[in-house]
């Protein structure tokens, strides 16, 4: 996870937000015709983000309905001059999974040592891509909700740090701060589930 993210060239960037406000102004307007080619650009990663901070496809489906549902009936928020509507729609998506999940905002704790979920469980005859791909998600979604924030926004969703502190209200030196005990506890947390169960039992 330290690699460096991919990021689109900025000339295509720039296009496709420019699009994205064009697009969000004609919705705001009275023009619904416009939030089909919004949808079909930003759902995935709405979804993905959804799926992964949940764990469960049934939210994700329900946050991603959520979230164009609003676009649609209150695109009059959405202020191009504030950011891109990407980042925007993940914020509105952060707090649609949180109501879902019934998650609520917590003071910052020092967790680091906090004890390893003791349910990260695969079923045996999963292959192993599976059983990997299922433990990351558990693993994610048993990280405390302010660092699954940070983690899911800066590796997965592929946001960078400024728009990871706008969409979660931090100031960037927190979003450092929390993505780097994210990963401490996600790599600690995976490596427990690869071991045995009695292992992981005696770690927890």
């Amino acid at each position: 996870m330290d690699e460096p993210v991919p990021h689109p060239p900025p000339a295509l960037t720039e296009r496709t937000a420019a699009s994205d406000a064009a697009l969000a102004a004609r919705l705001a307007c009275g023009e619904p015709g416009a939030l089909d080619p919004l949808y079909r650009r930003h759902k995935g990663s709405v979804y993905r983000f959804a799926l992964l901070w949940s764990g469960s496809a049934a939210v994700a489906a329900d946050v991603t309905q959520d979230v164009f549902v609003h676009l649609l009936t209150r695109a009059t928020d959405y202020d191009a001059a504030r950011g891109p509507l990407a980042p925007w729609l993940l914020g509105i998506a952060r707090n649609f999974v949180r109501r879902r999940t019934g998650t609520r905002e917590v003071a910052e704790i020092d967790d680091t040592d906090a004890a390893a979920p003791r349910d990260l469980v695969t079923p045996e005859s999963a292959l192993l891509a599976r059983i990997e791909l299922e433990s990351l998600r558990r693993a994610i979604a048993a990280l405390p909700p302010h660092y699954r924030d940070v983690l899911v926004l800066v590796e997965l969703a592929e946001r960078s740090y400024a728009e990871v502190a706008a969409i979660c209200g931090l100031e960037l030196n927190t979003v450092r701060s929390r993505l780097f005990r994210a990963r401490a506890l996600l790599a600690r947390w995976l490596a427990l589930d690869a071991e045995t169960p009695g292992a992981r039992s005696s770690a927890a």
